[in-house]
């Protein structure tokens, strides 16, 4: 894929890229082996275990014996003898599973049922499991297909690069949670955790179809337009300013990028719980059997079914004829209505999402990309074609196989670093102390959690104070610093200090972040990480400084620096010692 459109790698080492698009209902898995003065080229691994035809996709679905270990992955979860032989030995079917790791904020909606985890099986245990049966495959497909393929694992894993694509609203504590997944499962070692890249679907979808070829026409300089990833389990919907497009595709966010959950597995919901519901009292009124009927349903009907469409048909076990439940020789009529309504929940958010990144992108865009599994089903996108006749949008899928767009663009945005700026979703900024002030009625109503400082002033705790406001653009390369002062006395002896950061995620953020006399968070308010350094270096430098009651105590002035356009958040502290600005590493927490 694109390998005309790329330059010749420079690098003076031959490096391994792999990247992984863990989707809901779909893994996809590509790799890229960098040699100097080589163009670069993208392969997918299109072999998989137990897989009836090569594909660049396999089900994201595991099965785990009693004891909590797994069993079965990806394709094999579909062949019809180990699907025997997990009903015999009482393996559980895991799927989904990537909807539990969802951040607090992005609630279930539509009342989607997530089937239940094995005793002792943890999300992250999952995940850890999924990547290290990837990594063995990619391993496998590496030693077998190049013909010094074993020297080539054995010299280059070790020093690999991993990119994880996330949802747009997965953040620090979901890339986390993935990145010590992605140690567990070998791909790298505790020392090795920063090779683990993390670029959101959407991105990583909009590189791989500029990249492609399929919407060359479309990438004209100054003009803007809204890439909508409709996966499994989230809709991810970005605008984006095409800012030059030679000698290199750069971009920058248009519009905030959002996430919601709204993708193909409620479409399938919808239909299971119409089946329960019409199957019932019948012989097909059983969960074994009904998850048969709804895998039927996914494979065929929900692929299908068109606009336009008065009836489809979704197969049963059996040849039996029921004329008043509308089965024909073991096949259950569908009418093109209660088809719709399987699609209505799913359709009407992606419209909506469409519609706030128009708006918010200054209803400049004129084209949407669709990319995703669900976008590949014709009645969505020939009703997203028509919602976009009535904005005077054009709406367009790419060509080829969209299932291994996310992981190819993965691999272009780690080479190409395209998008120069993003659009922050949310407030961002930290609690801070400010002086108490007996004129303002919010002050005076916190009144009783005033406290001295060694200056013999008074201070309140926990105000709020912003970094970045939402909605504003952020350049990729820039760091934002936000100034501290803390007082530590002379018998000090522990220097790692915290500061947490938090989001605000409605429209303007309070003034203080907890209710009055609580430890409650005001409702908006989240804390998305903790950033901790060692102010040891910083404190050695400060002079003393004389209370007015005679004590001495140092006044340890500092920056806490913070990268915010990138995927990942980044930190560091900064301080001056004779004039000059002082750097110190500082390191990020999650919850």
């Amino acid at each position: 894929m694109g390998d005309k459109r790329r330059v010749l790698y420079s690098g003076s080492a031959r490096k391994l890229v792999i990247s992984i698009d863990v989707g809901t209902t779909f893994t996809a898995t590509s790799f890229c082996l960098l040699q100097p003065g080589n163009v670069p080229k993208f392969e997918e691994i299109l072999r998989w275990p137990k897989q009836a035809t090569p594909d660049a996709k396999v089900p994201s679905v595991l099965y785990y014996d009693n004891n909590g270990n797994p069993k079965a992955f990806g394709a094999e979860t579909e062949d019809e003898d180990t699907i025997m032989e997990a009903e015999e030995n009482g393996w559980q079917k895991v799927e989904w599973w990537k909807l539990l790791l969802r951040p607090a904020h992005l609630p279930i909606i539509r009342d989607l049922v997530l089937p239940p985890l094995p005793q002792n099986v943890t999300v992250d245990k999952i995940f850890a499991d999924h990547l290290r049966y990837i990594k063995d495959q990619v391993k496998a497909y590496i030693t077998s297909t190049y013909g010094s393929g074993q020297d080539i694992w054995e010299n280059l894993s070790k020093t690999m690069y991993l990119v994880l694509t996330t949802p747009n609203g997965w953040e620090g504590s979901q890339q986390n949670r993935m990145r010590r997944a992605a140690i567990t499962a070998g791909f790298v070692d505790e020392d090795g955790g920063r090779r683990v890249k993390f670029v959101t679907e959407a991105e990583a979808a909009v590189l791989y179809a500029a990249d492609s070829g399929s919407v060359e026409d479309w990438l004209v300089k100054g003009s803007h337009l809204i890439l909508c990833d409709c996966g499994g389990g989230t809709v991810d919907i970005t605008g984006y300013k095409i800012n030059s497009i030679k000698p290199a595709l750069k971009l920058e966010e248009s519009s905030a990028s959002r996430c919601y959950l709204a993708g193909a597995v409620f479409v399938t919901q919808a239909a299971r719980a119409f089946f329960k519901d019409r199957l019932q009292g019948t012989e097909w009124d059983d969960e074994e059997r009904l998850q048969r009927i709804v895998y039927h349903f996914d494979r065929n009907a929900k692929k299908k079914f068109a606009e336009g469409d008065t009836v489809c048909y979704v197969q049963l076990d059996g040849h039996k004829n029921i004329p008043d439940l509308g089965i024909t020789r073991g096949r259950l009529k569908i009418t093109g209505e209660e088809m719709e309504s399987f699609f209505s929940g799913p359709l009407q958010q992606i419209r909506d999402g469409l519609e706030i990144a128009f708006e918010n992108g200054g209803r400049l865009a004129d084209k949407v990309i669709l990319v995703g599994g669900l976008a590949s089903s014709p009645y969505i996108f020939s009703k997203l074609v028509a919602w976009g006749k009535e904005f005077g949008i054009s709406v367009s899928r790419p060509d080829g196989p969209t299932t291994k767009a996310v992981a190819n663009g993965a691999l272009a945005w780690h080479l190409d670093s395209s998008v120069g700026s993003r659009i922050a979703k949310f407030h961002y900024g930290v609690s801070v102390r400010v002086v108490f002030d007996a004129a303002d009625p919010e002050h005076c109503d916190r009144g009783r959690q005033k406290t001295t400082g060694p200056d013999g002033k008074w201070y309140l705790d926990d105000a709020w104070s912003g970094i970045v406001k939402k909605e504003e653009k952020i350049k990729a390369s820039k760091e934002f610093s936000k100034a501290f002062i803390v007082d530590m006395d002379v018998s000090t002896t522990h220097f790692v200090h915290e500061v947490r950061v938090y989001a605000y995620r409605r429209l303007t953020p309070p003034t203080f972040l907890n209710f009055p006399g609580k430890q409650t968070l005001v409702p908006g308010y989240d804390v998305v990480c903790t950033v901790k350094g060692d102010l040891k270096n910083c404190y050695d430098a400060t002079p003393y400084t004389t209370a007015a009651s005679g004590t001495k105590f140092k006044e340890v002035a500092f920056d806490v620096c913070l990268g915010l356009g990138e995927t990942e958040i980044t930190a560091r502290l900064r301080w001056e010692e004779d004039g000059e600005p002082v750097y110190g590493p500082a390191t990020i927490a999650y919850d």
